[in-house]
């Protein structure tokens, strides 16, 4: 088992460390801020991509076992990490990653639950971009990104799963608008971006529903 761990943190390591440089590579198309992809930038920032990347896989790995939910979860971790980091930076969510997250979640529907399943979620598909395209209507968009990445949740995670994401979402955020009223960091009306909050929404759903059905709203509707 200790085998098992060792390569499943190797193996985490190395693709937290190519999630790093496609990071940058991604913020580079959608900026006009030049990073340097060389072997020269600060050894502990790129290594810090591999830990945390490897770490995660190990929880998930560790409490799960080997499945394909497992693997489903720690895929869909690494790319919310990269989705977070360039929307946090950059205020942008690549159609790159909003792509591959409906492929991540499309095949492994496929695999667990046959054709036949995707109807539900091709509804909550619907039901994301539907609720955040709502705002447009009273002059609040939100950005095309956030739009889209909240359809490929809402497909990933089904109609029900998609809503309880958001109510984990519109938590995190309130506490996050509280402090920085509160802190002076800004206000009201300052732009936050949702990427973050709406990926730590969606990894806790699919991870607790996996193995507790804790955030399971179907249960209670």
């Amino acid at each position: 088992m200790s085998y098992s761990l060792g390569l499943i943190f190797i193996i985490g390591f190395i693709v937290g460390i190519m999630m790093e440089k496609a990071t940058l590579v991604l913020i580079r198309r959608r900026t006009e801020i030049r990073i340097q992809l060389d072997n020269n930038r600060d050894f502990i920032e790129v290594g810090s991509w591999g830990v945390v990347n490897a770490l995660s896989w190990l929880l998930i790995i560790s409490s799960m076992g080997v499945n394909s939910k497992s693997i489903e979860v720690i895929l869909f971790i690494s790319v919310c990490i990269v989705l977070s980091t360039i929307d946090a930076r950059i205020q942008k969510i690549p159609n790159e990653l909003i792509v591959l997250t409906l492929v991540i979640g499309g095949s492994f529907l496929i695999i667990e639950y046959g054709v036949r399943s995707i109807e539900t979620n091709i509804v909550g598909l619907l039901v994301g971009f539907i609720i955040f395209l709502l705002p447009a209507f009273i002059g609040k968009a939100a950005g095309w990104g956030d739009v889209k990445y909240a359809a490929a949740i809402g497909f990933c995670l089904g109609i029900y799963g998609f809503l309880t994401a958001i109510l984990v979402m519109t938590s995190l955020l309130l506490m996050y608008t509280g402090y920085i009223y509160i802190t002076g960091k800004g206000n009201l009306k300052t732009k936050i971006a949702l990427g973050p909050f709406m990926a730590f929404g969606f990894i806790s759903v699919l991870l607790f529903n996996s193995q507790y059905y804790l955030f399971d709203l179907s249960r209670i509707l």
